[in-house]
């Protein structure tokens, strides 16, 4: 369709609140697939950690790095994705993200060495960021007004069901056909989410950069994320550069201080630092990195502490690490209706107060604890988890104009992905730095006392972000699209 054919029909359906029509099903359908696969990659991957760790022999600090390859990459490029979505239309940056993906879990599976493994994870993380900045937008544009929040919270019930299939799957398949299989359940997803996309979603994006692509921001952002990351202490990275912390220092404020300067000069930034003069849209999107914290420091942690602290073995540690993501999938739905009804500020606070809580109760476990006590905590955590995220998403996506869905998508996405990479890196710091106080009880109990530690400094961290969430005042009406 013509640009403005596609404006009209864009804008009928998201006003529309009628029942969806089978093209908006099959829209969520599409949706839905390409988060649980994503998601069901992530948990799973994290489960097995510690066995891929085994495997190359290599220690948490160096394993880390399995994760935080994929999440530097998606992190640094997620807003350039946003806004060549809203370029090129979202529908044809959904369907090449799921190339490459399928692509980077196919050279995954053949990983001999772990230097293969996270270059093909950086891959993966090329089309997992395509596939991620483009879900939400096309639902929000696609689906009428009054079921965006359900919309919503349909793709976060599909990504929590991911979320809380990976660990068995994973541990499944590690304790039977071995670790690698794990990257090969994304072919046959993949290829039916495309499928379905190329058969039923429609092509009318619309088309409104009248610039080339802003490579030059995309650029400056990435180097500005990644020497700040290394700055923030992830190991060994420092080591690599002569002049360590001095030369990064440097760099970081040189790609900073350009990236701010590029994108305000430009008409058509990759990031309209404009959004941000919103109270409601930066509180929520602080929330969104710090909520993320909270949830990457669980996801990357318990499986260390199950299985090198507790002794599980894979498949039973995958169960029980199962116990979050459906905590996540049953207060996800009452969520995004809640938040429908009274706005997004309420659901949202309490999630984050209650992954809080799990977290610190986690953290005091103690000793020898059951598996209920296990299960209960992780459940509390994933409860909070599901009750800010789609609220969380929702209120965004509702604040900016339809013509900069993408790239508002892609600053929740790269938020997201920012707190889960610092939920990473900040665990592993707080881990190594603890470990050797406890090395005299031997290796697993200092290997659960130190993942305590951390996971309690986490606690207190995402406790005081829920003041972010509580200070974002009421969302205002939409935007209208600028003409």
């Amino acid at each position: 369709m013509e640009s403005t054919s596609g404006e009209l029909s864009t804008t009928t359906r998201g006003n529309d609140p009628s029942s969806l029509t089978a093209a908006q099903w099959w829209l969520l359908a599409a949706v839905g697939l390409s988060s649980l696969m994503v998601a069901s990659q992530t948990s799973a991957l994290n489960a097995i950690l510690p066995f891929v760790a085994r495997s190359f022999g290599v220690d948490l600090p160096t394993i880390q790095w399995v994760v935080l390859a994929y999440l530097i990459v998606s992190s640094g490029l997620l807003l350039a994705f946003g806004r060549l979505g809203d370029m090129i239309g979202q529908r044809r940056l959904f369907l090449i993200g799921f190339a490459i993906f399928i692509g980077g879990s196919l050279l995954s599976a053949l990983a001999s060495s772990l230097a293969w493994l996270i270059v093909t994870r950086i891959i993966q993380a090329v089309g997992g960021g395509m596939i991620t900045s483009s879900g939400s937008p096309l639902i929000t544009k696609t689906l009428p007004q009054s079921h965006r929040g359900r919309g919503l919270s349909a793709q976060i019930v599909m990504v929590y069901f991911g979320l809380a299939a990976g660990p068995g799957l994973g541990g499944i398949l590690a304790d039977t056909l071995g670790w690698h299989w794990v990257f090969l359940v994304n072919v046959p997803l993949g290829l039916l989410a495309a499928a379905v996309t190329l058969a039923a979603v429609p092509r009318d994006e619309i088309i409104v950069a009248k610039q080339p692509f802003d490579w030059v921001g995309a650029l400056t952002f990435m180097v500005a994320l990644t020497s700040l990351f290394f700055l923030m202490g992830s190991g060994k990275g420092r080591q690599w550069l002569p002049g360590g912390d001095a030369i990064l220092s440097v760099v970081f404020l040189f790609a900073a201080v350009a990236f701010v300067v590029v994108e305000l000069r430009r008409q058509e930034p990759m990031l309209d630092l404009r959004l941000f003069k919103s109270r409601f849209f930066s509180a929520a999107t602080s929330s969104a990195l710090i909520n993320y914290i909270g949830y990457s420091a669980l996801a990357f942690m318990v499986p260390f502490y199950l299985v090198d602290g507790i002794g599980y073995g894979a498949t039973s540690a995958g169960v029980l690490i199962m116990a979050m993501p459906v905590g996540m999938m049953i207060s996800a739905p009452f969520s995004g209706w809640f938040a429908d009804k009274v706005g997004p500020w309420i659901p949202a606070s309490l999630g984050m107060v209650l992954l809080a809580g799990g977290i610190f109760i986690f953290s005091r476990l103690g000793a020898a604890p059951s598996q209920s006590e296990i299960v209960a905590r992780l459940m509390l955590a994933g409860a909070g988890l599901g009750l800010f995220s789609s609220a969380n998403n929702s209120a965004i996506m509702g604040e900016v104009p339809i013509n900069r869905q993408g790239v508002a998508n892609g600053v929740v996405s790269t938020a997201r992905q920012l707190g889960m990479m610092l939920g990473v890196a900040a665990t592993t710091a707080i881990f190594k730095a603890r470990y050797p106080l406890y090395s005299a009880l031997g290796e697993a109990r200092a290997t659960m006392s130190a993942v305590e530690d951390a996971l309690l400094v986490v606690s207190g961290i995402i406790l005081l972000g829920a003041l972010t969430s509580l200070v974002r005042g009421k969302e205002e009406a939409q935007s209208e699209p600028v003409s």
